[in-house]
């Protein structure tokens, strides 16, 4: 009886929220040690840490322009960072389990997780932050299969990634999940993108209508042990800016034999007032990637689009992303560069990196290399293009090539180096006004994990 009563106020407290997306449903690793704790409860203790050096050649930011660097002449940049995380585990009866994650920050900049080394005989500047808070509940009570509540501050991602990716920072979300059987996936989600600003005198916690809520339902299904299909519907808005946006998304992937595939599919469509003249949403994307695997030697390939706009102002035809700002291809223009995105209304990021596909063609070959158990490679090649360019200018963003090796040193203890080098185009010298250069960035990384 307790089970039951547990699941039925999970669901009314899942419906009693106004938000909604998707979550990956985070396992307490395997490969853990539990440290002491009272009773039954099983405690795991983990965390990293990560060193970066890094090298930035022509990537300026253009006069007046609030964007990212773009490619031109611009001076050399170098400099260290840091990230330190703290992880602890809890499981504390059966299908009862929480995870809370420590993370440097700044209490000034919530969208980072370093700081710069440079400080003599001091601590560093950062601060601590959460991470991750969430607790999770599972069990079969109710419906006599497996359901389950999540609740909290968690990474968040739908299908392949291409509209919806925040496993960089998560979100305040609220996740009721089921698995009728062992092939399908149920999930309806809640999240709290905003909750207003006091300091602009909207009400904040007071006031409804400046919230910017999300609400997602999906569902996956295994159609072989190896070949997932899944889609999803999401829903936000914001009442103060008179946003209803709407994407929906089929996804799936799988291997057969040597070959693996994944891919996505995202259209998008509703309306916004203040700001873009009660503009109609109207983009849409496909991402379509596979690879060949042979012994040692993976051959991969890719090709994504995402729909721009050819002019400023009227409706939205700028396929829109929440993909966060972490590498989701390329290492300068999709990481580190200002990218081609010129109208993106949600997530307010024209001209900044962390706006994924927006705008932007991809054609890329690569391959990966296992030298032996400790080292291995990677290899790519980009071919970039804007869907559309403003004012009939050139579309030909250039092309990217990428390497990356990997050196595991040690148990748990690993050194990369990155480098992407971007040979421009036209595209930025006709969006800019700016003579484009190429653009070169390097990192290397050390990596503690415990």
């Amino acid at each position: 009886m307790k089970k039951t009563f547990a699941v039925i106020a999970a669901v009314l407290f899942v419906l009693s929220f106004a938000a909604s997306a998707f979550a990956i449903h985070a396992e307490i690793p395997a490969d853990t040690q539990a440290i002491v704790a009272k009773g039954s409860t099983q405690i795991n203790l983990g965390g990293e840490i990560r060193i970066r050096g890094w090298y930035y050649d022509n990537l300026g930011i253009p006069n007046g322009a609030a964007v990212n660097g773009i490619p031109q002449d611009s001076n050399s940049k170098a400099n260290y960072d840091q990230r330190v995380r703290l992880t602890l585990d809890a499981a504390v009866a059966p299908g009862v389990t929480g995870r809370i994650m420590l993370e440097t920050g700044n209490a000034d900049n919530l969208t980072t997780d370093i700081y710069s080394w440079g400080r003599l005989n001091q601590k560093p500047n950062a601060t601590t932050t959460f991470q991750e808070a969430w607790i999770q509940y599972t069990g079969t009570g109710l419906f006599g299969f497996n359901a389950g509540l999540k609740a909290g501050h968690m990474p968040l991602k739908l299908g392949e990634g291409i509209f919806f990716d925040n496993t960089q920072y998560g979100d305040d979300a609220i996740v009721f999940f089921m698995d009728p059987t062992k092939e399908l996936h149920i999930g309806l989600l809640t999240i709290k993108a905003s909750e207003g600003s006091v300091a602009a005198g909207l009400g904040g916690n007071n006031n409804n209508s400046n919230d910017l809520d999300a609400y997602v339902g999906l569902f996956t299904y295994k159609i072989a042990p190896t070949h997932t299909l899944g889609m999803n519907y999401t829903y936000i808005n914001q009442s103060n800016a008179s946003l209803k946006f709407q994407n929906i998304s089929l996804h799936g992937n799988g291997t057969a034999g040597n070959f693996g595939y994944k891919f996505e599919a995202d259209f998008q469509f509703g309306s916004i007032g203040d700001g873009h003249a009660e503009a109609d949403f109207g983009g849409w994307a496909v991402a379509l990637a596979g690879n060949y695997k042979m012994d040692k030697l993976n051959l991969r390939g890719m090709f994504a689009y995402g729909t721009g706009d050819d002019e400023a102002g009227g409706d939205i035809d700028e396929f829109q992303t929440l993909v966060g700002g972490i590498q989701h291809y390329t290492f300068v223009y999709d990481y580190r560069a200002g990218t081609a995105a010129t109208d993106a209304a949600l997530s307010g990021l024209s001209g900044r990196a962390g706006t994924g596909i927006a705008n932007t063609t991809v054609y890329n070959l690569g391959l990966d290399y296992q030298w032996n158990k400790d080292i291995k490679s990677k290899f790519d090649a980009y071919y970039l293009r804007a869907s559309e360019s403003r004012h009939g200018g050139d579309k030909d963003i250039g092309i990217e090539l990428d390497a990356q090796l990997s050196y595991q040193l040690a148990k748990n203890l690993n050194y990369t180096i990155n480098a992407g080098f971007l040979f421009t185009g036209d595209f930025y010298k006709d969006l800019y006004g700016v003579d484009s250069k190429n653009a070169t960035v390097v990192n290397n990384v050390l990596t503690l994990s415990f």
